[in-house]
């Protein structure tokens, strides 16, 4: 399903590598986590699968696809197939929780039929049916996160990626957040979960890859979050390497970069609360009316259209806005 073929990152002349020699599979159904202190690799190891960053040597797989040979365009379609759920929720401030998982079958053009069939189920699955009007504010912190994990999942991706899904969340909520991506695991996606929470980790006992300093140093079918293992920096068995941090300042700069930074302007900062701010529970983060979630979706939806030199893009566009108010006919009932 994704395989790492002897892949090195580097993302600038002269630095140490973000990832190095990385030799790693993740088969189809398998739940793993990822783990390590920040700067370790795994944001990086993500981004590649997203094809967000290219590998400096060696070849990443996604289900059976050669990333270096799929062309910018075609992009969106890959992506199409991973889900992504984040630690800072990236949900649309101005859209309801029905609206924000709407329009990730809206940007693919998905049967307006379709949608009303799919998005009240995915309301159901997260445990939401009766809070798809809410706004995003309107929501707890775990409520966000099950309409992000909805909209990831609603597409149906093979591969769901889960970065820090917990980290802003309390002990009993971010269980139940694990519970549904368990649910997720069970029907056939390949989960891939970056953490620093010990206590998810210790709980369920899945598949655990730790990563220092680029490396992959422990691999383990039903392991725990910290290990015996000298090599393991979080289990506190090797200092953590704060020297590389401070011979390469450029490493803190991820999340400063913003969103749309180029490969190259991009540090090898791997700090796993990239583009996050600390969030209470209750109140939780939600994404600008900028933010990158809806630019890369409507750029998706541009790329589906490069392809058709016959298409006109501004009468595409022109028709009636997809996301609608799905609430609208029951409040135009009440009134009469």
């Amino acid at each position: 399903m994704i395989r790492f073929d002897d892949v090195t990152k580097t993302y600038m002349r002269g630095q140490r590598p973000a990832v190095e020699n990385l030799d790693i599979e993740f088969t189809r159904g398998e739940f793993v986590f990822l783990v390590g202190a920040s700067g370790s690799g795994k944001s990086t190891l993500m981004r590649m699968v997203l094809k967000e960053v290219a590998p400096s040597r060696g070849t990443v797989y996604v289900a059976g696809k050669d990333l270096s040979r799929i062309p910018s365009w075609k992009v969106p379609a890959l992506r199409r197939d991973i889900g992504m759920v984040f630690q800072d929720f990236r949900l649309l401030p101005s859209k309801t929780a029905y609206q924000n998982i709407e329009f990730a079958l809206a940007v693919i053009g998905t049967p307006r039929k379709v949608v009303r069939r799919l998005v009240p189920e995915m309301l159901e699955m997260v445990g939401l049916e009766d809070k798809g009007k809410r706004l995003p504010h309107e929501l707890s912190g775990g409520e966000q996160q099950r309409v992000a994990i909805a909209r990831a999942y609603v597409n149906r991706p093979s591969i769901l990626m889960a970065d820090e899904p917990t980290g802003n969340l309390d002990p009993a909520t971010a269980g139940g957040i694990l519970d549904l991506l368990a649910e997720i695991n069970e029907r056939g996606t390949t989960v891939v979960m970056a953490t620093h929470d010990r206590s998810a980790v210790d709980r369920m006992q899945r598949r655990v890859v730790e990563m220092v300093g680029g490396l992959v140093v422990r691999d383990e079918a039903r392991g725990s979050y910290a290990t015996p293992a000298p090599v393991s920096v979080i289990s506190g068995n090797l200092p953590d390497d704060s020297a590389h941090r401070d011979e390469h300042p450029l490493e803190d700069q991820q999340e400063d970069s913003g969103p749309e930074s180029t490969t190259a302007e991009r540090s090898p900062a791997e700090d796993e609360t990239h583009g996050a701010t600390s969030a209470e529970e209750g109140s939780g983060t939600v994404a600008s009316a900028g933010d990158v979630l809806e630019e890369d979706l409507i750029d998706e939806r541009e790329a589906l259209l490069v392809r058709d030199e016959d298409l006109d893009v501004e009468d595409a566009f022109a028709e009636e806005p997809f996301v609608s108010d799905p609430f609208a006919d029951d409040a135009q009932e009440e009134e009469r």
